[in-house]
């Protein structure tokens, strides 16, 4: 009797990063051409047509400007949703990939390792999300960089899907407030002790007769990550700025790079992609 044929599962950490790096894109995408069309549009409500039937809401009063930041909100907030749940399935593919790598070599049908895949996506969808971080952590070679800032954006999420975008009890800490924290890298550069952050469209002229650095000298641009904060009251609405989403978005995509670089890395092998990670099983037919 021949030896059954091995079956290779190759492991990309890439893939792991992808969910959340994808919705970035996206959500980042949607959200600055709604807010574009946003300023640009005169608010004056909008024909609605169901069939042979014209439809006309009424019962909340508002005016342009209260409109304005109403609708700008439900933008940011639609966005904010997606962020988070494209987080969580980096987090889901980091469980997969976490738990398909501690598989031993043995005999197996192809049915069987699909069958479980299937059934660790599954239990990785039922956790709650600190309990997701924290399985994700103990498999990782080091600690991810930014769980404590997405344990609160994950509350944030909650404010916004299940409590009408306000603060409530559940979400708040011992000082009766819940507070939205989420890296973000920060430009700037040293006049004396002191460091400045560069604002968009500044110009350092160090020309000018009272400029702190030499005449004419270059001026070193340095880059650090930062931890940007937003504090609620219970019972405060959620508000997230254009400029916090687009923070909040590139901190997202990092998160999922942090992840995966982080992944334990098994040894490849011959056959293997080049930044792949492989086991092999042996399929016993069916």
């Amino acid at each position: 009797m021949s030896e059954p044929p091995a079956l290779q599962i190759t492991l990309q950490p890439n893939g792991v990063a992808a969910p959340a790096q994808r919705v970035v894109i996206i959500a980042s995408q949607v959200v600055a051409t709604a807010l574009r069309a946003l300023t640009n549009d005169d608010l004056s409500p909008p024909e609605m047509q169901g069939g042979l039937l014209g439809y006309q809401f009424s019962g909340i009063e508002m005016s342009d400007e209260e409109r304005r930041i109403t609708f700008q909100n439900w933008i940011l907030s639609k966005g904010f949703q997606d962020l988070a749940r494209g987080v969580r399935e980096t987090l889901e593919e980091a469980v997969l990939y976490l738990t398909m790598s501690k598989r031993e070599a043995g005999l197996t049908t192809l049915a069987k390792v699909e069958a479980d895949i299937a059934a660790i996506r599954a239990d990785a969808a039922k956790l709650l999300f600190p309990k997701l971080l924290e399985d994700v952590n103990a498999g990782l070679t080091e600690p991810m960089a930014f769980d404590a800032e997405f344990l609160s954006l994950q509350k944030v999420r909650n404010c916004l899907e299940h409590r009408g975008g306000r603060v409530g009890a559940r979400d708040v800490d011992d000082t009766g407030s819940m507070t939205l924290r989420f890296p973000r890298l920060r430009m700037f550069y040293h006049r004396g002790e002191a460091e400045i952050e560069l604002m968009p469209g500044e110009v350092i002229d160090t020309h000018e007769p009272d400029n702190p650095f030499g005449k004419g000298e270059d001026v070193p641009i340095y880059m650090n990550r930062v931890t940007r904060t937003r504090t609620y009251a219970l019972d405060e609405p959620v508000v997230i700025s254009a400029s916090d989403f687009y923070e909040i978005a590139m901190a997202c995509h990092l998160f999922a790079s942090d992840v995966a670089a982080k992944l334990p890395i098994l040894p490849s092998a011959e056959s293997a992609n080049e930044g792949a990670n492989c086991t092999d099983v042996r399929a016993a037919g069916g």
